[in-house]
């Protein structure tokens, strides 16, 4: 028997990382993913293995809830397989036309680590093999809340054990146990308790002591100010600059990161940020042996402070940068949203809330992984959603430095971000003289930088122009307002932020994108995006019972045909066919938009019940796939109530008591969306059982395609394409249907399925066979030839 999942309070990061997810409008804010190209793999030992890490790491069993005023994580138990994601797998063994294997795999790897979590569902973490032809990239996505990228690290390599074992013993003869002899360090015992202790509030007064009246460092912004999102930019360090920063270090007796670091502090100064200002540093936060060998989010941002003058020396700066990582070193613990509440209001407008520029090193971080018996190459991050203004990643490996810089493109131009790096090539490779004798092309300023965003300063359709906030900003901060105050400034706090977003969201009926507004906290900001939240369309579940779509008027007194809706679909399928039939035909759809379990006999009474609403019966009925036994049924059904009834159009439908599907219903129903959309479908597709993932992927395969599918209105279409194969399951013994003429039209039906159909038929039953799959018969040169079979059916029929 499975035990319940337990619950521990999470950290202070975690709990930040939570608001803001929530808060957020792009919900990938925090997806970590490594892209890895990998060597063939098999997708069973792979699954398997992956099993066997999640067993090894609480971290991967974790979600999080919130209970009261604070968030807790929930861990669930090993054995609980709602918390393993199975991999999934996608493939092709060609690349379709109009692509790559490498953009292809580009626009997928994009898709998939865009795809949201829910943070109260475990786990928050999957795993992707997907190929085209002989190249394969394995993609790990997790939430930032439950691993590190030093984390992930470890976890790879643990991959790469248990895949070892797994491939030379079988999944049923390994256990995580025997893979893995050392356990594993928890996570849930990190930086636990202690926060409202005499020493804790030391420790946050030294960092509150060294940013007292500093300001961040940041670049000019010249973006377009369109919105924001994430661009990268990979610079290979020259072999110059590589040998000056082994050579400053030597002479310094420094780290190569602090010279390099010194380096990014330099440019900025140089650029225009005078005076004492900041950069946030990410640091791993990992001292101990048993902490570097920990599975869980344990980094922390840091912001250390400086004065860079003209009259200092290079060598001046990189040994201040030394001594202040080193100074700092028992204080990287710290997190920094605490420290941040604790600043003044004036410190905290002139920091941000994030900082605008981070610097993180790597090292080898992601460098000499393998799997499967050859080399695992992390290949750069396909996220495109910027957390600050500027992401300086130092990777090194190989006999190289990587700088791999994230910017955001809605502040920053990419030629802005390459000049910022040649400056960071110059300032390293030159003479060692004074700093004021540099010479950058970057232009930089001290403080948080003000947004390039135009906008309007009402609300518009919303009610709330930037007077209707005031009223909220002055109760909730206690004292008058401006449209342009900013929300630190004038004396507003992180719990205050709470408050405030709930009141104006109450008011407004509408999510507050509050990353997006701390970037600039005033409220003629925040009436702009509440404005463009007006415009999200939110999905809508599908209204119960049958709703009779009319797809063309036609002419009065002319033909009409009524189509029954197949599995999962509704009028979208017939739309083309509609087209096709002579311009004097009346074309409509019954669309079913019930919830629930349900029967073939229940779908039959419902759908009769607006035909028979009074008016004439249609000159014809019909339906593609499961819409053709419907209609089937339904005219079984007319004949037995005394009432006649039309001829019937069969397209393709599946034949009564024989419905099978190979694949998990997932699969299946992914399969059948693709098709019907006419998006190349992958050779191998296996998204596993769990609808919420297998959803959330084919969302990002369409995307990838070219189309657009909301999550939300795929799970609700998923849900009604279940509740009709159920349906389809359950009925087994169809009416034999005498005296009514009909049309079968055969794709994938095979001539034993036809035979089949006939025995239905006490009378004859034209055939027709089109050489096209199940998808493409309602589109093209197939459709058309549908609509000249339905035209000529109609001479058939019987008087009525």
């Amino acid at each position: 028997m499975t035990s319940l999942p337990e619950e521990i309070p999470s950290s202070p990061a975690q709990e930040a990382l939570w608001w803001i997810q929530h808060r957020a409008e792009r919900k990938d804010l925090y997806n970590l993913t490594w892209r890895l190209r990998v060597p063939r793999l098999d997708a069973g030992v792979l699954d398997a293995a992956w099993r066997l890490v999640v067993e090894r790491h609480e971290a991967l069993r974790t979600a999080f809830a919130r209970r009261g005023e604070g968030v807790v994580q929930v861990i669930h138990p090993v054995g609980d397989q709602d918390a393993v994601a199975p991999v999934q797998v996608v493939g092709w063994r060609t690349a379709p036309a109009g692509w790559t294997p490498g953009s292809l795999l580009d626009a997928v790897a994009g898709r998939l680590h865009a795809a949201p979590f829910d943070l109260e569902s475990a786990p928050l973490a999957r795993v992707a093999l997907v190929s085209v032809g002989e190249v394969h990239d394995l993609l790990i996505t997790v939430h930032h809340s439950v691993l590190d990228g030093w984390a992930m690290h470890l976890v790879v390599d643990d991959l790469r054990t248990a895949y070892e074992a797994v491939r030379a013993g079988g999944p049923s003869a390994v256990t995580a146990a025997r893979v893995f002899p050392e356990p594993a360090v928890p996570y849930r015992t990190f930086g636990r308790g202690g926060e409202g202790s005499a020493g804790a509030r030391a420790e946050r007064a030294y960092w509150t002591g060294r940013l007292r009246g500093v300001r961040a460092a940041a670049l000019v912004p010249d973006g377009d100010g369109s919105g924001g999102s994430r661009a990268a930019v990979r610079h290979r360090l020259s072999g110059p600059a590589r040998d000056a920063v082994a050579a400053i270090a030597a002479r310094v007796g420094s780290t190569a990161f602090a010279v390099q670091l010194a380096a990014v502090r330099t440019v900025l100064a140089r650029g225009g940020a005078s005076g004492r200002t900041a950069l946030g540093v990410v640091v791993a936060n990992r001292l101990g042996q048993e902490d570097q060998r920990r599975v869980g989010y344990c980094a922390n941002t840091v912001l250390l402070a400086d004065e860079v003058t003209d009259a200092d020396r290079f060598d001046d700066v990189v040994g201040r940068v030394r001594d202040s990582l080193w100074e700092s070193l028992p204080y990287q613990h710290v997190n920094f949203s605490e420290v941040f509440a604790e600043l003044s209001a004036e410190d905290r407008a002139a920091l941000g809330s994030t900082p605008p520029v981070l610097v993180t090193h790597h090292g080898g971080i992601g460098s000499g992984l393998t799997l499967g018996g050859g080399p695992a190459r992390l290949l750069p991050s396909p996220s495109t959603s910027a957390r600050c203004q500027l992401l300086v990643g130092v990777f090194e490996g190989d006999g190289e430095t990587v700088l791999e810089v994230e910017y955001d493109t809605d502040q920053l131009r990419e030629d802005a971000v390459r000049a910022f790096l040649d400056d960071v090539e110059a300032v390293l490779t030159a003479p060692d003289g004074l700093v004021g004798d540099l010479r950058v092309s970057s232009r930089a300023v001290a403080g948080v930088p003000a947004s390039r965003r135009g906008g309007p300063v009402v609300a518009s359709g919303s009610g709330l122009p930037v007077d209707g906030l005031l009223a909220d900003w002055e109760r909730v901060l206690g004292t008058a307002v401006r449209a342009d105050d900013d929300f630190f400034a004038v004396g507003g706090h992180s719990l205050q932020v709470l408050e405030l977003v709930a009141a104006v969201e109450a008011a407004a009926g509408r999510e507050l994108d509050v990353p997006e507004w701390l970037e600039e906290p005033t409220p003629r900001r925040m009436a702009e995006l509440l404005a463009s939240a007006a415009g999200a369309e939110e999905f809508e579940g599908p209204a119960r019972g049958i709703t009779r779509v009319t797809l063309r008027d036609g002419v009065p007194g002319g033909p009409h045909l009524h189509m029954v809706h197949g599995a999962g679909v509704g009028s979208v399928p017939y739309r083309e066919l509609a087209a096709a039939l002579p311009a004097d035909w009346r074309v409509t759809v019954g669309e079913d938009g019930g919830t629930g379990p349900t029967t073939v006999e229940e779908l039959v009474a419902r759908h009769l019940e607006p035909l028979l609403d009074g008016g004439p019966l249609p000159d014809l009925l019909g339906g593609w796939s499961m819409g053709g036994l419907l209609a089937h049924a339904m005219a079984a059904e007319l004949r037995r109530r005394g009432l006649g009834g039309p001829p019937l159009l069969l397209l393709d439908p599946p034949v009564p008591g024989d419905f099978t599907q190979a694949g998990s219903p997932v699969d299946v129903f992914a399969d059948g969306v693709l098709r019907a959309g006419g998006a190349e479908v992958p050779d191998l597709l296996r998204l596993g059982d769990r609808a919420d993932r297998g959803v959330t992927t084919l969302a990002a395969l369409l995307r990838a395609a070219g189309g657009e599918a909301p999550p939300d209105a795929l799970r609700a279409r998923y849900l009604l394409h279940e509740r009709h194969t159920a349906a389809l399951r359950g009925y087994r013994d169809a009416p034999l249907l005498a005296d009514v003429p009909a049309l079968l039209v055969a794709a994938d039906l095979t001539d034993a399925d036809v035979a089949r159909w006939r025995a239905l038929f006490a009378g004859p039953l034209r055939t027709a066979r089109v050489p096209v799959d199940h998808y493409a018969l309602l589109r093209g040169d197939a459709v058309r030839r549908v609509a000249d079979l339905a035209a000529e059916l109609l001479p058939t029929a019987a008087p009525r």
